[in-house]
């Protein structure tokens, strides 16, 4: 079933540490963005990508948005993200997580409830690009990107946010698997181990 909610893949990263855009990391036939793509188009009714280099994405099909404030981090990724959706409920994503199982994003968005956010904590860290955001929250964004306030870790602390632990969410699946990221060579060598598993 699509679910009525909008899939943002976040495009934005000058992948530094793998030298070349991280979104173009061919795992198997197919590169990480093309994965997530084909995931969300058969998920969401809507499909969005957030990058400041659109060209690179206009064969895929979908709307590609630019920063609304140019290039403040994953901040200003997030803000454009809750501008231009068209739903409400917005399960944004970082380029760079082939693997996530669309079963957790269900469950996620199905936790929204009322709340400004689900966001997964794995390891003592909240994943702020792998979570689900209510439109309602974008003032608060708004307002810290025009106060230079970059950290997500500030934004959240305003935010009503329901924090889903590992325990949660393992009946997905590996939690190591669904948010495994790729964010350097090494780990798109595992990627590409992992694929025939998890693809």
């Amino acid at each position: 079933m699509i679910m009525k909610a909008s899939g943002v893949i976040l495009a934005g990263g000058k992948s530094s540490r793998m030298q070349f855009n991280k979104a173009f990391a061919r795992i198997t036939a197919e590169t990480v963005i093309e994965i997530l793509v084909k995931k969300f188009r058969v998920h969401f009714d809507e499909t969005i990508i957030i990058s400041n280099d659109p060209e690179l994405y206009s064969e895929f099909g979908v709307n590609v948005y630019t920063d609304i404030f140019a290039r403040l981090g994953p901040v200003a990724g997030i803000h454009s993200a809750l501008s231009h959706a068209n739903n409400d409920a917005v399960f944004l994503l970082g380029c760079d997580m082939p693997f996530i199982n669309m079963a957790t994003v269900d469950y996620m968005l199905e936790k929204l409830n009322g709340h400004d956010t689900v966001v997964p904590e794995i390891k003592a860290h909240i994943q702020p690009t792998a979570a689900v955001y209510h439109r309602k929250s974008l003032p608060i964004f708004s307002r810290h990107l025009e106060e230079n306030k970059l950290k997500l870790i500030w934004i959240f602390n305003e935010l009503d946010a329901l924090v889903l632990n590992e325990s949660q969410l393992k009946q997905f699946g590996q939690i190591e698997d669904i948010f495994f990221n790729i964010n350097d060579q090494e780990a798109l060598e595992k990627a590409r181990t992992m694929a025939g598993r998890l693809l």
